[in-house]
């Protein structure tokens, strides 16, 4: 009888732990930030909040008119990496901007303004003397030139609809230095309450904006020390009516 008693409180320790482990999973799965795998930040169709709602990112929830940018709320990631993989990033502020929606759509009214004077470098600690000379050198001729050209420009001149609801494939014109050119890119569109979320994975080449700085594309003699000519962009932006 002993024995069998043993046996009988082993067998209900194991099936409590098999439902306490049960329930844990259960818990943890409730928390997931859902995301579906794609380009750029691999939203799915639901942005869903941990807080207990999602917001529908479908774009024809947009209302027409014309959006204000939410200049305190809005930023731009950059990346810039060398060849060896190593990189440096920090943040960019917008300085104004317009989000035109037209027949329930972004249109190609839409404009924007990048306050180049703002960038950052957040990879390094900021009383680090490394930061103030990388953003030194950022500011300067060898990049941005952000005393001669403070302001950085796009504007959306076409827009055509994503592989799924809530994207969008954008293509505009990016002036930096006084240069334009091209870029196109997809874009997650959410309607939050009334405000647009807007958020994109950007990449553009710096040499065609004539910042050819440890470019292997026009010095050969660079080794380990090239500059990748391709800057990264993430962008974060809020507007509101």
């Amino acid at each position: 009888m002993k024995f069998l008693s043993i046996n009988f409180l082993v067998s209900i320790f194991l099936i409590a732990g098999i439902i306490s482990c049960g329930t844990t999973s259960e818990k943890k799965e409730d928390h997931t930030h859902k995301h579906e795998e794609g380009t750029g930040h691999s939203h799915g169709d639901d942005h869903e909040h941990h807080h207990g709602h999602s917001h529908k990112s479908e774009s024809m929830m947009l209302s027409d008119g014309s959006y204000k940018v939410d200049t305190e709320k809005s930023f731009i990631k950059w990346t810039g990496k060398k060849i060896t993989g190593s990189s440096h990033y920090g943040k960019l502020k917008l300085a104004s901007g317009t989000v035109a929606v037209s027949e329930n759509q972004i249109s190609t009214n839409s404009e924007f303004n990048i306050d180049m004077t703002t960038i950052s470098v957040d990879d390094i600690p900021a009383d680090d003397k490394l930061n103030k000379k990388l953003k030194g050198h950022l500011e300067n001729n060898d990049f941005f030139n952000v005393t001669e050209f403070p302001a950085a420009t796009f504007k959306i001149n076409k827009i055509a609809k994503g592989e799924k609801e809530g994207m969008i494939d954008v293509t505009g014109d990016l002036t930096i230095k006084g240069i334009t050119n091209s870029v196109s890119f997809p874009a997650h569109i959410m309607n939050h309450d009334g405000t647009i979320h807007a958020m994109a994975d950007i990449s553009f080449d710096r040499t065609k904006y004539d910042i050819k700085y440890k470019s292997s594309s026009f010095f050969s003699d660079l080794g380990d020390k090239a500059i990748n000519d391709k800057i990264e962009l993430e962008l974060h932006l809020y507007a509101q009516k």
